[in-house]
């Protein structure tokens, strides 16, 4: 296999802090400002004509119309101690859901017939949460399932929410090729190892991994350097020169190299979309000159399957 570029988008809304009730009251993430990113995302990507895996939280892109028939069916669940729907349940009662909802996001995606819709849960719970039961995760996959159906979707790939693998072996049953796995930190330093790793301009990319539970397990590439907080005293030059190092390196030796990020990251840290488009200059760059091709989660899962002769993958 030649050298791979993924590029993936986890789209989440407020789903994706729905435990974090000062970032909700915040209120940074809008429906207006979630459309703005999508936008500026797929005109990036169209600029260097790049297809990307827009994985998205299922609930997220439920319609108006659609609420009610799903009310009864977003049920508590009980993660980590408490209920991950506490947040979306005072949302609810305030009647004020900005934020929590953006079904245009879906249809600005599909609208590109490049890109592929892959699947990032259904309401972003962690599936290593405790007391996230298999009775929970399998009702995630079913529900996210059934709205991807009502939009003629075929879900292939899955984005664990959190980014934490758990329970891969249910993945295959509803239908799953594949499922994009974690870059591994560095060490027990977590969040600090991550920053670290901003500066490391020796970087390389990533082999291909083993298969999980007869899953394809699509390298988890690296976070974009989101322009928020500490990221913010990383020089740009910085970044460059250690994107330049893991994409070189995909293309000269056959690896496989991704970056991932949240769409509403360029809501509070609107400079990450310059950071992405120095990435996607050096993967068009490399694309010309030494081969690299961009794929998105979907293709790498049947490009793997062929290349293993895997039946199931057919």
């Amino acid at each position: 296999m030649a050298g791979l570029f993924l590029i993936s988008f986890d789209c989440e809304g407020n789903w994706g802090i729905a435990d974090r009730r000062d970032r909700i009251e915040s209120r940074f993430i809008t429906r207006h400002g979630l459309s703005q990113a999508y936008l500026a995302l797929l005109k990036l990507l169209d600029v260097y004509d790049m297809p990307a895996t827009f994985a998205f939280v299922m609930a997220f892109v439920l319609r108006d119309s659609e609420r009610a028939e799903w009310q009864s069916r977003l049920t508590d669940v009980t993660c980590d101690g408490r209920n991950w729907m506490e947040n979306f349940r005072r949302a609810e009662s305030s009647g004020d859901l900005d934020g929590w909802f953006c079904p245009e996001a879906l249809d600005m995606v599909m609208a590109d017939r490049r890109h592929e819709i892959g699947c990032h849960g259904l309401r972003h719970v962690p599936f290593t949460g405790e007391g996230v039961t298999e009775d929970v995760i399998r009702m995630e996959l079913v529900c996210a399932r059934e709205i991807a159906s009502s939009r003629a979707i075929d879900l292939r790939t899955f984005v664990f929410p959190r980014n934490e693998v758990g329970r891969p072996d249910l993945l295959a049953e509803y239908g799953y090729r594949g499922f994009r796995n974690a870059h591994p930190r560095l060490g027990r330093l977590g969040r600090i190892g991550n920053l670290l790793r901003e500066c490391d301009v020796w970087e390389r990319a990533q082999p291909e991994e083993t298969s999980v539970s007869g899953l394809v397990s699509i390298p988890g590439g690296c976070f974009i350097n989101w322009q928020k907080g500490a990221r913010r005293l990383v020089p740009r030059s910085l970044c460059r020169a250690r994107w330049k190092s893991i994409i070189a390196d995909a293309a000269d030796n056959d690896r496989v190299a991704g970056v991932f990020l949240h769409p509403h990251n360029l809501i509070d840290g609107p400079e990450t979309l310059l950071f992405l488009e120095d990435v996607l200059a050096l993967v068009a760059e490399y694309r010309e000159k030494r081969g690299l091709r961009v794929v998105t989660q979907a293709e790498y899962c049947a490009e793997r399957a062929i290349a293993h002769c895997t039946p199931a993958f057919n």
